[in-house]
């Protein structure tokens, strides 16, 4: 127990802040703002509302839907997917394509599932509230993931057209679907680590452990449906040219129809910390999706480099895969993303502080969307504002379009995927490091 006037909260000290605020008109019409009122609204920053515009003098033509990940955490999927369909119709003069998410989510959460179980086998003796068995429990197979976990489902598995396993009510909101595993996840962990209690030997732990990934196989079928060995499609090139396919495998659809090599894509990252030097590449402990997959690497390098390889591919007529934290200073309905959109200091008389390292350090930023560039303004040779193609549906910002102030890109931008014949040399050579692994619980 601290001792009395050692730091408590007094009620003398209380009583004067009372006073202050009543004494100020301004708070009372905060507070009653405030407590009849959406606060996003009522900080609104008209200044920046009224300089909000869709229009931009370097654009990448894209006639393919704006698509909806609804209530699932897959935004990453949706992303990849958005980038490499536009690389599709293209090579193929394609009016629009839409690959299968139901199809990755299904292999992703079978693979992750099966990635869980053998992590805790791994650390099948050490405590529970081991910082890393409590983060394997916290999410066993989550939504979440990037490109790296995109590109293990389809080496591996292929891909299929939307139409060809369309998305499930289950893919569209994953509560449930996550509810059952998570469940079942955590059982089977507990059933390990008591094998492990009884002197069971790993042969013993890992014959447990495919009898359990065939139960989750089962529930995943449920869920999201059988994806298919073979497939018919038919489609019309923008010359009415009639395409067919017979039989055809999902590995051999991908093989076809994806005219990128995805593991030529390099994922640069700013992270301006103390402990992530620039120049260095960095992985993440138990931030995969696969057993035998390629990890998610980074290379990290001043904002100036995400920003000068964003602005080069837009130039170039290719739109850019990024991640950002869209937590921060992002108004959803008018597809504003702008550093300065709320006016919180004005409306609570209380400043917020921060820069962008302090922001990762302390928790108040992390990795939290995946999105496409697919545009740019340019005011005298310099970027002042960015066009985002985004996955919440048609009927937020402008028709599913929204628009990323220069400012935020330097705030609030984390990654920037770039495929290998954009990359400097330098940073080629650079990639090529061992990577440093940091903690799973790492921001970024």
């Amino acid at each position: 127990m601290a001792k009395k006037g050692n730091g408590e909260l007094s009620l003398d000290l209380l009583s004067q802040f009372e006073k202050d605020v009543a004494s100020d008109p301004e708070f009372r019409i905060a507070r009653n703002a405030a407590t009849r009122g959406n606060l996003q609204e009522l900080v609104l920053n008209r200044d920046i509302l009224n300089q909000n515009n869709f229009n931009y003098s370097t654009e990448v033509e894209n006639k393919a839907e704006i698509t909806d990940q609804k209530r699932s955490g897959t935004c990453w999927m949706y992303a990849d997917i958005n980038w490499l369909r536009l690389e599709t119709m293209r090579a193929h003069k394609m009016e629009s394509i839409t690959f299968s998410h139901n199809f990755v989510m299904f292999y992703d959460k079978l693979e992750k599932a099966n990635l869980f179980l053998n992590a805790i086998i791994d650390r099948r003796s050490k405590p529970i509230d081991d910082r890393e068995v409590l983060h394997l429990l916290s999410s066993p197979a989550s939504d979440g993931g990037e490109w790296a976990l995109f590109r293990n489902v389809v080496k591996k598995y292929g891909l299929v057209p939307l139409e060809i396993m369309p998305d499930t009510t289950n893919k569209e909101n994953s509560r449930f679907l996550n509810s059952v595993l998570y469940y079942k996840l955590r059982e089977f962990a507990s059933e390990l680590r008591e094998m492990t209690k009884k002197g069971k030997s790993v042969a013993q732990l890992d014959r447990k452990r495919v009898e359990m990934i065939k139960a989750v196989y089962r529930i995943l079928v449920i869920f999201l449906g059988l994806p298919p060995e073979t497939f018919d499609w038919s489609w019309r090139d923008k010359d009415k040219k009639y395409h067919q396919e017979t039989g055809i495998t999902p590995l051999e659809f991908a093989k076809k129809y994806i005219p990128v090599e995805l593991d030529e894509m390099y994922c640069l990252a700013n992270s301006p910390l103390e402990r992530t030097p620039y120049g260095k590449v960095y992985t993440q402990n138990l931030f995969n999706n696969s057993v035998d997959g390629q990890l998610w690497t980074w290379l990290n390098v001043p904002m100036k480099n995400l920003k000068d390889y964003a602005l080069k591919m837009l130039q170039k007529d290719d739109h850019v895969l990024f991640g950002c934290d869209v937590l921060q200073d992002c108004h959803s309905k008018l597809g504003l993303l702008h550093h300065q959109v709320y006016d919180m200091e004005s409306f609570f008389k209380v400043k917020f502080n921060g820069n962008r390292a302090w922001r990762l350090d302390y928790g108040q930023s992390f990795y939290t969307h995946c999105m496409v560039l697919a545009g740019v303004e340019l005011v005298d040779g310099k970027p002042a504002r960015w066009k985002v193609e985004n996955s919440w549906g048609s009927e937020v910002g402008e028709k599913g379009i929204f628009t990323m102030s220069d400012k935020w890109f330097d705030e609030h931008m984390i990654v920037v995927w770039v495929p290998k014949k954009y990359m400097k040399e330098k940073h080629l050579k650079l990639a090529e490091q061992e990577p440093i692994v940091l903690p799973a619980w790492f921001p970024i």
